[in-house]
């Protein structure tokens, strides 16, 4: 392939095989291409010869976008142009390849925020969040990565370089609402529609202080109720609200170090919070909470209060430990067929207590031995994880976060909350939208991919038109 060397390297291939979802790829070789020139001769060949192509980035996946079950993994990490900030503009230009932590500690430094926060920032590539339309924690206030990308450059299936702007109008009426910004084609296309090479991103003034606090509870529905009675204040404006369950208060007490965490006799659930003030404010932004806290039995007592950035950062890289452990966990079932299976639903707030219930219903009745909630609650989107031990016991859990994305949707929500479809939930995408939508999807991926060689399996089954 002309410049482009094709690693067949089974060692180094073994590098590009997986990613946080259990699935394990199976490409024929690797491909590491240096610049957009590279991408193009990439896609070309690959055109020519009928040879799929998957992108990837940090294989930080939980859907096994990033795996090539077939033809070449086109490891896009060689992006690493640094974070060039302009805080005139108020954006920022990197690099696809470059960890996303990079980007955020570029906007500090000049006073700015880049507001998408997925748990693995520290990991991640910046392409995997724009292609993925990532969140986190603070979407709750901030919203996802799609309102933040201003520019990209990549090359499309058709072997169209690219260097696409955002419409800025605040009016604008041409055409159909997908179409009107063709950058949001992009952003959470999964690699479908072609590979991107770096972004513009838009940045914002970081707030004056904010402060993080984990409040605890002695049942789960308290916490759920206070939840609610925050989302629906007039005074308070949280910009997270992450839950923990008992189960997962119980994986974290062994990482928590100066945290005191208390005894699972005392809280079966906690929600870490967070809430921004002026300087000198916090005391006045903070009484409202107290006054909820102790409203909805709370232990108040017991808070852990953040109020400086190495506190939250210690929280933050808790609540990570979480997600790395039930990935461990789970890497030891393989050899017996089992893997993590993770709920990414989302509903309506006011459907929450219903839906956690309804949820935790189909867990008993489908017998799984054991699961976690946790996550981003405050957007009625906590994650349930179930780690199926054998082959016998993913198939049942599977059948459980089907009918959980069924009763999600039922409830006005949706069955992809912030991972995206990937190959993990294509089969859910389905029950979401309609056949003629999914054929519009269908007619656009095929507009940009005439060939289907990009990321097959991602969203549609292999091989679907």
């Amino acid at each position: 392939m002309g410049a482009i060397e094709i690693v067949r390297d089974p060692d180094v291939i073994a590098g590009f095989t997986e990613d946080a979802s259990g699935l394990v790829g199976t490409p024929s070789g690797v491909v590491r291409p240096r610049d957009i020139e590279d991408v193009a001769e990439a896609i070309a060949y690959a055109r020519a010869n009928q040879i799929p192509l998957t992108p990837a980035g940090r294989f930080t996946s939980t859907t096994g976008a990033p795996l090539a079950m077939e033809g070449l993994c086109v490891s896009m990490t060689g992006f690493d142009d640094p974070p060039e900030v302009d805080p005139e503009r108020g954006s920022v230009i990197v690099g696809a390849g470059v960890v996303l932590s990079d980007v955020k500690a570029a906007a500090a430094e000049h006073g700015l925020l880049y507001a998408p926060d997925p748990t693995s920032e520290w990991e991640c590539s910046v392409g995997g969040t724009v292609l993925t339309d990532a969140s986190g924690a603070r979407t709750l206030k901030y919203g996802s990565t799609r309102r933040y990308v201003r520019r990209i450059w990549g090359v499309l299936g058709t072997g169209e370089t690219i260097c696409w702007s955002r419409n800025d109008a605040e009016k604008n009426t041409a055409g159909y609402a997908p179409f009107r910004n063709p950058v949001d084609l992009l952003v959470g296309s999964e690699g479908t529609l072609g590979l991107v090479t770096r972004v513009e991103l838009d940045l914002l003034a970081r707030p004056e202080g904010y402060t993080g606090m984990m409040i605890f509870f002695p049942t789960l529905e308290g916490l759920i109720q206070f939840v609610l009675a925050a989302r629906a204040s007039s005074e308070l404006s949280p910009r997270a609200m992450e839950l923990f369950d008992a189960a997962a208060l119980e994986i974290l007490r062994p990482h928590a170090g100066g945290l005191a965490i208390p005894s699972a006799e005392r809280a079966t659930a906690a929600v870490y919070v967070e809430e921004e003030h002026g300087h000198d404010e916090m005391e006045e932004a903070l009484t409202p909470w107290l006054e909820l806290m102790e409203a909805h039995g709370a232990l108040v007592d017991d808070t852990l209060v953040a109020d400086s950035e190495e506190r939250v950062l210690a929280i933050r890289r808790l609540r990570h430990s979480l997600p790395s452990t039930l990935n461990e966990r789970a890497r030891a079932c393989r050899d017996d067929g089992g893997r993590k299976v993770s709920t990414d639903w989302a509903v309506p707030i006011r459907e929450l207590p219903g839906m956690i219930a309804a949820a935790d219903k189909l867990c008993e009745e489908a017998g799984v031995h054991a699961w976690t909630r946790y996550g981003h609650i405050g957007n009625g989107h906590p994650h349930f994880n179930l780690v199926a031990r054998n082959a016998e016991e993913l198939q049942r859990y599977l059948g459980v976060s089907e009918a959980m994305c069924r009763e999600a949707i039922a409830r006005g929500g949706t069955v992809s909350a912030e991972h995206g479809i990937g190959k993990v939930k294509r089969d859910y995408l389905k029950l979401q939208v309609a056949p003629s939508a999914l054929a519009a999807m269908r007619g656009v991926k095929m507009a940009f991919d005439p060939d289907g060689v990009l990321a097959p399996g991602n969203l549609f089954p292999p091989g679907a038109p």
